[in-house]
């Protein structure tokens, strides 16, 4: 784990180093977790046209990404899955922050296997051969987690722990899961639908109580970003009519 941490810092320092020798441009580093970057991709192109910048995502799971700047103190910006990560960091890390749309929980079925699941229920079912997130590494995990532990008590989540093939590390992983490793569903970020594989069929299904669990999603300033300005005006960006029309088009508007 420590020498993995440290090889991710190296690769993150050498990035920077390179970019900010290649162009004169301002050069932000912006943790992201998975399941929004290609809202933030689209909202960094528009940014980086009006604002003469480069913005680099380095994305990966929440936690993971915490961890990272925790550790590191370099960068600029930070977008979790879910707020509950600030409430376990130290608050002086973020300088501002904003809320700009929200994640919510959904599952995924492939397409042979929806007759028979289109529920929480129906993953405990003899047979079912399902997926759920990490609760120690991403979001998308300890949202799982919340959101069953709040229907069926603390037991009720071990029951799925025994039950689960396989544990995604985030909504992408939970995806490659169902393409290459044959689950036939998966608890996951309803916005995850974006990046389906064309080569898996699958049917999204509402999962009772998820839009009471929905989470927050609040992207913010690092207190040792070298351009903070420039930061706060891509929040401010993404907090926007225009920013959170794309945060909707992605399936993380604030509505259902």
């Amino acid at each position: 784990m420590i020498k993995s941490l440290l090889y991710r810092l190296r690769w993150i320092y050498a990035i920077l180093l390179i970019s900010q020798t290649l162009t004169a441009k301002p050069v932000l580093l912006f943790y992201c977790g998975i399941t929004m970057v290609p809202a933030m991709q689209s909202l960094i192109k528009s940014f980086e046209k009006t604002h003469d910048c480069t913005i680099l995502i380095k994305q990966g799971g929440s936690g993971e990404l915490l961890r990272t700047l925790t550790l590191y103190r370099k960068g600029d910006l930070f977008l979790p899955g879910s707020e509950s990560y600030y409430r376990k960091a130290d608050k002086h890390l973020f300088l501002y922050r904003r809320t700009i749309g929200s994640n919510r929980l959904a599952l995924f079925v492939r397409t042979e296997a929806s007759n028979r699941i289109h529920s929480l229920d129906d993953l405990l079912k003899p047979g079912a051969y399902f997926a759920i997130g990490d609760a120690q590494i991403g979001s998308v995990g300890r949202a799982t987690r919340a959101l069953i532990r709040s229907k069926y008590t603390e037991k009720g989540w071990q029951r799925y722990q025994d039950d689960a093939v396989y544990f995604g590390s985030d909504s992408r992983d939970l995806l490659r899961l169902m393409e290459e490793e044959g689950v036939e569903a998966a608890v996951n970020w309803k916005a995850a639908s974006v990046r389906i594989p064309p080569s898996v069929s699958l049917h999204l299904f509402p999962i009772a109580g998820a839009d009471k669990q929905a989470k927050k999603l609040v992207i913010s300033l690092l207190r040792f970003s070298d351009h903070p300005a420039l930061a706060k005006a891509f929040i401010d960006y993404t907090a926007s009519a225009e920013g959170k029309q794309i945060m909707k088009r992605y399936g993380l508007g604030d509505g259902k």
